[in-house]
């Protein structure tokens, strides 16, 4: 599965590695890799497809294909019919693309016995199912092609595999001893710069191109601190609803560049409506007042790094707050954002926002109610 798009950036850190005794080199593994996914727009395209069937007939077969987390495509042996999920992506693609990719997905159902029993030529056990996965993947940097690969599987092993990066067909299994010399043919060969070319870069490229189409969106911080009776503090940080995907979000303390205390990551994934959402939690150890942290998030339509709390609010009533602060009043999921008010694309929630660029006092005034009513003195 290709998912790694910053594979680029961590090669040039193998030039460094030599030069790990230095300061320099630590500090730039500290501050560049929580900003890397920010500095540029990173995407990927997968197309997968997915072959059950006996030595003699096809019980099934599917096919998907995924842009950044988001499927867009799907094909199933039942109905023999793509179904195209995202109504703009199909817009941009238009309708002879994606008539021509479903004759290609079901050429390559036809085909799907026949290379499976290449596969198992020697297999005695001729009346077991078989399961083989074929995964075309790219990636992207902006519309620069960084990476593509093929692999075909079968039952969860590797068969072969190519990588761009190394330019040439990996065997992984004997079983595909005698498919590397057909895959390394002229004729497929350039059948293979051809189907990376159009039904994957081009793909995305075209998406990129037309991305406007989809309205990128801020993200919407939600920040909440819970005290557990065996005296560890646990901070959450949520960002949700915003496009595209690429975003930073990491804990910070004061000045310091390192967090001690275990911090867990849900990973950025996708909403129903097409944006992205991502949680960071981080448990502090025992004895630690979890004064002076914050949440900081970086995302283009946010212009600038945001800091949650925000500074208008003391660190004394953040740290004193127990199950309650300022950012987020449970009871009402009040959220803070950074001076605009944000379209609530999901009135179910009935969450209030308030701009923190003025430091309503107001809003002060509520968050210090909470804050000492809930503070009990040593």
């Amino acid at each position: 599965m290709v998912r790694s798009p910053n594979s680029h950036l961590e090669n040039r850190m193998i030039t460094l590695w030599g030069k790990r005794e230095s300061v320099s080199f630590w500090l730039l593994i500290l501050v560049l890799f929580p900003f890397r996914e920010i500095q540029a727009e990173y995407h990927w395209n997968e197309v997968k497809f997915t072959a059950v069937s006996t030595d003699r007939s096809l019980l099934d077969f599917t096919g998907i294909a995924v842009i950044d987390d988001i499927q867009w495509i799907s094909y199933y042996k039942l109905n023999h019919q793509i179904a195209v999920k995202v109504d703009w992506i199909s817009d941009v693609l238009g309708t002879d693309f994606i008539e021509e990719m479903c004759h290609l997905i079901k050429s390559h159902e036809r085909d799907a016995v026949s290379l499976i029993h290449f596969l198992t030529g020697n297999d005695t056990k001729t009346e077991r199912n078989n399961t083989m996965q074929y995964i075309l993947g790219c990636e992207l940097d902006d519309d620069i092609k960084l990476n593509s690969k093929i692999r075909i599987g079968l039952d969860g092993e590797t068969m072969i595999e190519f990588d761009e990066h190394q330019r040439h067909w990996v065997v992984q299994s004997p079983r595909a001893e005698n498919l590397k010399p057909i895959v390394e043919s002229l004729f497929w060969t350039n059948l293979r710069k051809r189907y990376v070319k159009q039904y994957c870069v081009d793909v995305v490229q075209k998406v990129i191109q037309n991305s406007t189409m989809k309205e990128n969106m801020p993200p919407e911080v939600v920040v909440s601190r819970h005290d557990s009776p065996n005296g560890t503090i646990t901070f959450s940080c949520l960002v949700t609803g915003f496009y595209p995907k690429f975003i930073m979000l990491i804990w910070k303390k004061a000045n310091e560049q390192a967090i001690w205390g275990k911090e867990s990551s849900s990973g950025t994934l996708p909403n129903a409506d097409g944006t992205f959402y991502l949680r960071i939690t981080l448990e502090l150890p025992v004895g630690d007042s979890g004064a002076g942290y914050t949440c900081v998030v970086e995302h283009r339509e946010l212009k600038k790094t945001t800091i949650y709390p925000g500074e208008c609010f003391s660190q004394a009533s953040w740290a004193k707050s127990r199950g309650l602060s300022c950012v987020i009043l449970q009871s009402s999921t009040m959220s803070i954002t950074s001076g605009k008010w944000p379209k609530d694309r999901h009135p179910t929630r009935h969450t209030a926002y308030f701009p923190c660029k003025n430091c309503l006092p107001l809003l002060l005034l509520i968050c210090s109610f909470f804050s000492f009513s809930s503070w009990k003195a040593p």
